[in-house]
């Protein structure tokens, strides 16, 4: 639920969300709504503006003040670290709004029409990529965002092996050290990890099913229903599951869920995402390597792609619907890596003769 500085619930917002969820949306991506739309509220207040009278002028301003480091009025500071929006967020800002538009078209008189505004038709060339269609689809006009910023060039983090080591080492105990093992010969979603429950985890197989068991009490869910699946692992792997349950999931814990909290009042209660961003916050102290959950899935399947894994078993073993995400998104070559192929066809353009006459 979204609510305004007087607290009270921002009722079309909320109309949206609810609507978003009935379509079958990931409820992380509900949140990110949720939040998005808030501050486009937010940047509305400021300007004494009504959603509804909004125009084109106003969602550029929007984009503007976005970038700034501080927002107006003495509020708080859009990023603590000093850091503005980077250009590829306030487009996915942009185009939440614009869906919240598009549905405000549909339930309500939108006289601007600003969704449409906020669209222009461009031909198939135009894409970025070759959808499964694209021999069908080519020729065809899509729509496009009028106001888009140009995005960056965001390398994604890759770890090396020794990089995963030396973050597994210094995991101060075994649940920790555990958890980045599994993430890393998996791959899964951190939210995946603490949805597990311990028979999800078939030692007699050596298989891990994913399942979408709806609301947890600490949050942790799949990404989309897509995402359920059975995958192979190690014999490594399950005996150091086996080690795990054996020194923690003792008499006195009740919780199904793999991971729980060891320490403190609410030890034995599943872990949560906060445990989680104040684990790595340890990590990167002491190894100096920054690392996120989802560099593990990057590693993962990166590494799965060298070692000659296709696009097609990738998809399914990290769960996408898609099989353009993986190869997209999660496909990283390294210099060394292109320099090393490189090599091995650079003989084939050798062109003979041609040399200068006198």
């Amino acid at each position: 639920m979204v609510v305004d500085s007087r607290a009270e619930p921002v009722l079309v917002i909320n109309r949206f969300l609810k609507f978003k969820d009935n379509a079958g949306k990931a409820r992380n991506t509900l949140r990110a709504y949720a939040y998005q739309l808030s501050l486009y509220f937010e940047y509305l207040e400021q300007k004494k503006l009504d959603y509804r009278e909004a125009v084109l002028e106003d969602i550029a301003a929007y984009m503007r003040w976005l970038q700034k480091l501080e927002r107006q009025d003495g509020i708080v500071e859009m990023r603590k670290s000093g850091r503005s929006l980077r250009n590829v967020t306030i487009n996915t800002y942009v185009s939440t709004v614009t869906e919240f538009y598009s549905f405000l078209m549909r339930i309500e008189d939108d006289k601007n029409k600003l969704s449409e505004k906020l669209k222009i038709q461009l031909s198939s060339s135009k894409r970025g990529y070759k959808d499964f269609l694209y021999h069908v689809n080519r020729g065809k006009n899509f729509d496009g965002r009028y106001l888009k910023l140009k995005e960056e060039k965001i390398e994604k983090r890759v770890l090396e092996p020794l990089e995963v080591q030396q973050l597994v080492d210094a995991c101060r105990n075994g649940r920790d050290a555990f958890l980045l093992t599994l993430l890393y010969e998996t791959g899964f979603r951190i939210g995946e990890c603490l949805a597990l429950w311990l028979e999800d985890i078939d030692i007699v197989a050596r298989t891990i099913t994913i399942m979408d068991r709806g609301y947890l009490s600490n949050n942790a869910e799949i990404k989309t229903v897509t995402s359920e699946r059975t995958i192979n692992v190690s014999e490594n792997l399950i005996n150091r599951f086996l080690d795990y349950v054996a020194d923690y999931h003792d008499e006195t814990i009740e919780t199904n869920f793999v991971f729980f909290k060891i320490t403190g009042m609410h030890q034995g209660e599943p872990l949560d995402y906060q445990c989680i961003d104040a684990l790595f916050k340890k990590l990167r102290k002491r190894t100096g390597i920054y690392a996120t959950p989802h560099s593990f899935r990057h590693t993962h399947f990166d590494k799965l792609r060298t070692e000659g894994w296709g696009f097609e078993k990738i998809q399914k073993r990290g769960g996408w619907s898609n099989v353009q995400t993986p190869m997209s998104t999660y496909s990283h070559p390294s210099e060394d890596e292109i320099r090393n192929e490189w090599q091995k066809v650079e003989k084939s353009f050798e062109i003979k003769g041609g040399e200068n006459k006198k």
